[in-house]
């Protein structure tokens, strides 16, 4: 068993890029090697750092086994006459083998007889597959914009400037864009920079730890983090860390050192957001807020040097920031004067969709329906409407043009700024809202509806014109749109009909859409459900279950939702869903023959031959009206608790009554008392869909 070390040495990568480039380089060597049957340990991993894309192999295997390959030549028929000489098909097969002829074998196949010799193939060693493995996936690498340098014909994402191959501590040779691979790597471009001999394969990231190189990413973000709460804390505040900064950062430097830097006190008037915004997107620091997450006049940055001189680079991070934030300044100033209304105008040359009109086009559908749910979410239909008409107005103003990930924020700011109501400002502020799963809600009824309203009328409207996600294309992220009309839906209790709601966002539009796509969107917005159920643990025949009774909103699902899946796992559950199914199956087997109708019928008792179908009867009779009050309480739990008087009754009415009786009164009766059987069981899901346990 060996170790396996690979290096290639570049000039400095793209931030966001490095991490994905090195998984996917290790990916495609995995790959290639598990497919030869090469194993390796499971500590076996890549590194990614601003200047090298490298993994490790761990207690590779580092020689396949022979194997005995069975080498199938021409069928018996073709290689031999009639008096058994062999013909060229035969000599031929036998000398690309270096045999003679009488060294073949036959054997019989499914086609007929053939020759065939069996020879022993020497396993492949790592050192012969390796290279080829490597050349193969750094060409696979996704890069979009590769790169040539000097006068050479290949190209790569940046110059490449030195590669190590190791099998322990042997070099593997390989050629690649004009390079020998080696046993040496580059040391920190400032604090070492010469060449370094690795020894081993296993002793690299120890290595280049000595020539001032953290090459392990996963301890360059952990070291970053705790320096940059260590340098927020001198000033008793809490840094704010994102994970996709924390990211990018460790993508930046080699040698991290935290440097704690400050600007005027005087920015903080402008919206926090505004300011984090300036710092994570263009400078890349980390902000400082205080303990009840107001923002601090202070930010930590990273160098990438250990400066004998750390006032200078302080003032040199402090010297950048100043002029980011004064132009954030200067935009929320400036667009706060302009009143939000006065956008409108341009939001009419703003396309959408261009089927689909105007951003104008759009908050006058938004309009249409928040006028819809006001009467069940009980809001100001005036208010509504104001927020509506200026909820895309932000996206005219200099701020959101310069940082687009504020529209709506900004928007709601300017509304508050300029007079508009708590509740406007509240709901414009919301609207993108959540933004990625595990988001924050819109906090206000209002906001809660526009974000609904908005991302509806997006989902039925792209459908509409025919531009529905395929695989896993989704430009107009309408899945993660309908996931979030889902979590407001249900988070808030909104007692909206959301199939009511698809119909109204389709009346609304200005194309004309038939009843396929009205019936695509509701089937698209029941598989997310199904799918976000499933990541919850609940089972997909449940919500299946759920969506076939049609429930009138999403609160009312949850419920049923929630009850069913504990049903399904109590005791009584199987004899209850074996009795509905059976119940379902034969009624749909008989109705076709039948001169009534069953499922209007009534049953009549003078009919009845058994005790069971008396008590069957009794039964049924007995629970209905408490069942249906408490499925109309949405007391489900309590329903299917109730259902489980009928679990004994209806195991012993199917051990003990032939349903389709000779009689035909007596079988219509039977059918038809079977008929209240699967309704009144199905009351709060369709047991019929339920799979037992």
């Amino acid at each position: 068993m060996a170790d396996i070390l690979f290096e290639l040495g570049c000039e400095e990568l793209p931030p966001k890029a490095l991490y994905g480039l090195s998984k996917a380089l290790f990916d495609g060597v995995y790959q290639q090697l598990t497919a030869a049957g090469f194993t390796y340990a499971e500590s076996s991993r890549w590194y990614a750092s601003p200047r090298r894309l490298a993994f490790q192999l761990n207690n590779i295997n580092e020689q396949l086994a022979d194997q005995k390959i069975e080498k199938r030549g021409p069928a018996v028929a073709a290689a031999f006459d009639a008096d058994g000489n062999a013909k060229p098909a035969a000599m031929g097969f036998a000398r690309s083998l270096g045999v003679e002829v009488a060294d073949l074998s036959r054997v019989d196949t499914d086609k007929g007889e053939y020759l065939v010799y069996e020879v022993l193939e020497k396993g492949m060693s790592i050192e012969q597959v390796l290279p080829d493995y490597i050349e193969k996936s750094i060409k696979q690498l996704p890069i979009p914009k590769p790169m040539r340098w000097g006068n050479n014909d290949y190209s790569f994402i940046r110059p490449v400037h030195w590669m190590v191959l190791l099998k322990d501590s042997e070099v593997i040779a390989m050629e690649m864009f004009g390079l020998q691979t080696g046993n040496q790597s580059l040391g920190h471009r400032f604090h070492h920079n010469e060449y370094v001999t690795i020894g081993h394969a296993r002793d690299y990231v120890q290595v280049l730890k000595d020539a001032q190189i953290m090459v392990d990413q996963d301890q360059r973000e952990a070291l970053i983090a705790e320096q940059v709460k260590q340098a927020a804390a001198a000033v008793n505040g809490v840094a704010k860390i994102g994970a996709s900064l924390l990211q990018e950062v460790s993508s930046i430097v080699e040698k991290p050192v935290a440097v704690l830097g400050e600007f005027s006190e005087d920015f903080l008037t402008v919206p926090k957001e505004a300011l984090i915004s300036s710092m994570e997107k263009h400078q890349k620091y980390f902000p400082v807020e205080d303990k009840n997450g107001q923002l601090m006049p202070y930010f930590v940055a990273l160098a990438n040097i250990d400066s004998n001189n750390p006032a200078a680079v302080k003032k040199g991070f402090e010297k950048v920031i100043t002029p980011r934030l004064a132009d954030a300044r200067f935009f929320w100033e400036k667009d706060k004067k302009r009143p939000l209304a006065d956008n409108l105008p341009l939001l009419e040359k703003m396309v959408f969709e261009k089927s689909l009109g105007t951003l104008a086009d759009k908050t006058s559908r938004i309009a249409k329906l928040m006028a819809w749910m006001a009467t069940p979410l009980d809001f100001n239909n005036n208010v509504a409407k104001r927020a509506a008409e200026l909820m895309k107005s932000d996206l005219m103003s200099d701020m959101v043009d310069e940082f687009p990930d504020l529209q709506g924020l900004m928007g709601g700011y300017y509304a508050a700024a300029q007079g508009e109501s708590d509740e406007v400002a509240k709901a414009i502020r919301d609207q993108y809202l959540p933004k990625f799963v595990g988001d924050q809600l819109p906090e206000t009824t209002l906001g809660q509806a526009l974000s609904i309203a908005d991302k509806m009328d997006t989902l039925c409207g792209i459908f509409a014109v025919g531009k529905k996600p395929s695989g896993s294309k989704d430009p107009f992220a309408l899945r993660r749109a309908t996931l979030s009309i889902i979590n407001i839906l249900i988070d808030k209790q909104l007692m909206v009909n959301h199939q009511e709601l698809i119909w109204t966002a389709f009346a609304n539009l200005p194309v004309e859409a038939d009843d396929e796509a009205k019936n695509e969107v509701l089937s698209f917005f029941n598989e997310r459900l199904k799918n976000q159920y499933q990541a919850q643990g609940i089972a997909y025949d449940v919500v299946s279950a759920v969506i076939a009774k049609s429930p009138k909103n999403l609160v009312d699902f949850d419920q049923r939702v929630q009850a069913t899946q504990t049903f399904k796992q109590q005791d009584f559950a199987k004899s209850l869903i074996e009795a509905n199914k059976r119940a379902l199956n034969i009624t749909k087997k008989s109705k076709a023959n039948l001169p009534v109708d069953i499922y209007v019928n009534k049953v009549d008792t003078e009919l009845f031959e058994s005790e069971f179908e008396h008590e069957v009867y009794n039964q049924l009779n007995g629970i209905e009206p408490q069942l249906g009050e408490l499925v109309t309480q949405f007391e489900y739990a309590k329903a299917y608790e109730l259902l489980t008087s009928l679990a004994e009754p209806l195991d012993q009415y199917f051990d003990h009554v032939m349903v389709n009786a000779d009689d035909d009164k007596v079988k219509i009766n039977r059918l038809t008392q079977l008929v209240q059987v699967n309704l009144l069981t199905s009351s709060i899901a369709d047991l019929s869909q339920l799979v037992k346990s």
